[in-house]
């Protein structure tokens, strides 16, 4: 298989903001005295609710079942009574029905000896219904869609494990690497036998010193170990494949989503926790930490050390490509990967103006499209046109925003106009 050290156009290089949560390992947060599960928990989730006010609810019950095929379940983070459905913000804007569950009762599995399983006995469909039936949310590289799936017997040309970080201070890969090397070996087998990949791959960044590294070759027989340059957004699927030159039946899991595919087979546990970065100048304690999905933010932070006097934005997400924490009510969800508190020196702020035509926009698009002519036709209500000259092919990564010298609105723009057209 061919390799190149990275997509051939754009891009940029940035800083990774891995001092902040560098050697911190993996800690657990206390539980949510009232956890808050949306039903969207994630872009395009799809569910029904199959509980009841009033009802006592066990740890890991099933909350709600997903609609369609693709559509992930949700299931309870904690035991405890069902006292209301609200409609509350979740990350990224807009709002969503609510289950509110006051923490009562004993658990099912926390602090307790779970069995493993043996999985070796199980066909790749049997493998597949364990996954799809604990709800397990696999990461998407487009804002916060989710990966769904293909069956077993499709089979594959490259299984890709991507543990590149994603963008500035997004270290849950590195994180994830070095706790938890043994799991996600295990995980790697499970994909392995279900799809029987011709070719398996784990994708790693270049510049990563990290220890699991001199254990790996050991750990993970059959999957040939790919370095790749630390550039922006080289983490996203589609360029990430170009990259590798992979075939056409390509699977590209991120190092959390393989782990949560371990954990549904190998203990049967259902995705009611998310491991979240939290970084940025503003916060006190930056790291990687185990929360419950349904903690709300203002209590994630809490919990987590708090965050400096003066901080000027708190985004969930990337820089990039996350969205800013308008209501600090919003719960953690299955999509949730990180949490920034952004110091002013952080934040590339600035009063749009007229384009200097300078060109920085164009040369740093990945994709190879003309941001600027895009903006300008959308600016014009002229979406055919921007539809046909490739609005459709932006990947959302923000690079052409970051760059402007004018600070034009350009990949606001562009989401927005898609996410309109996509509702129909």
């Amino acid at each position: 298989m061919n390799r190149s050290k990275t997509f051939p156009f754009g891009g940029i290089r940035v800083d990774s903001f891995r001092s902040l949560t560098e050697n911190r390992g993996v800690q657990s947060l206390s539980l949510p005295s009232l956890a808050v599960v949306p039903l969207v928990q994630y872009h395009g989730a799809r569910a029904t609710w199959v509980v009841a006010v009033g009802e006592s609810i066990r740890e890991e019950q099933l909350l709600a079942k997903g609609l369609g095929p693709g559509d992930l379940d949700v299931h309870s983070p904690t035991p405890g009574i069902l006292q209301e459905f609200r409609e509350v913000p979740v990350p990224g804007g807009g709002v969503s029905s609510a289950a509110l569950i006051r923490l009562d009762g004993s658990f099912n599995r926390t602090g307790r000896d779970v069995p493993v399983r043996d999985w070796s006995g199980w066909s790749p469909a049997e493998l597949l219904e364990h996954i799809r039936s604990c709800g397990v949310y696999l990461e998407s590289s487009t804002l916060d869609k989710a990966v769904r799936l293909p069956e077993a017997s499709v089979g594959l040309d490259d299984l890709v494990i991507n543990g590149l970080q994603p963008e500035p201070y997004l270290t849950l890969a590195l994180a994830l690497l070095d706790e938890r090397s043994a799991a996600l070996a295990e995980g790697i087998e499970i994909l392995r036998k279900i799809y029987s990949p011709l070719h398996t791959l784990l994708v790693t960044d270049r510049d990563d010193t990290s220890p699991w590294q001199a254990v790996s070759a050991i750990s993970l027989p059959g999957v040939e170990l790919v370095s790749l340059e630390y550039k922006f957004p080289q983490a996203q699927a589609g360029l990430l494949a170009k990259t590798l030159s992979t075939g056409p039946r390509c699977l590209i899991i991120d190092v959390n989503g393989v782990l949560s595919v371990r954990d549904a087979v190998v203990e049967g546990r259902p995705q009611i926790e998310r491991t979240v970065v939290l970084s940025g100048q503003g916060a006190r304690h930056p790291g990687t930490y185990r929360v419950r999905i349904g903690t709300p933010l203002f209590q994630f932070l809490k919990d987590a050390g708090g965050i400096k006097p003066n901080s000027e934005k708190i985004v969930v997400g990337g820089p990039f490509q996350g969205r800013l924490a308008d209501n600090l009510a919003s719960p953690i969800v299955k999509s949730t990967q990180a949490v920034l508190v952004l110091a002013k020196s952080e934040v590339n702020t600035g009063v749009s103006r007229a384009c200097i035509r300078c060109g920085s926009c164009v040369k740093s698009c990945p994709v190879g499209l003309e941001p600027l002519n895009l903006y300008k036709l959308l600016r014009q209500d002229n979406v055919v046109q921007a539809r046909n000259d490739g609005l459709d092919f932006c990947i959302g990564c923000g690079i052409c925003s970051f760059v402007c010298p004018s600070r034009l609105p350009l990949v606001e723009t562009f989401q927005r106009v898609q996410e309109e057209t996509s509702r129909g």
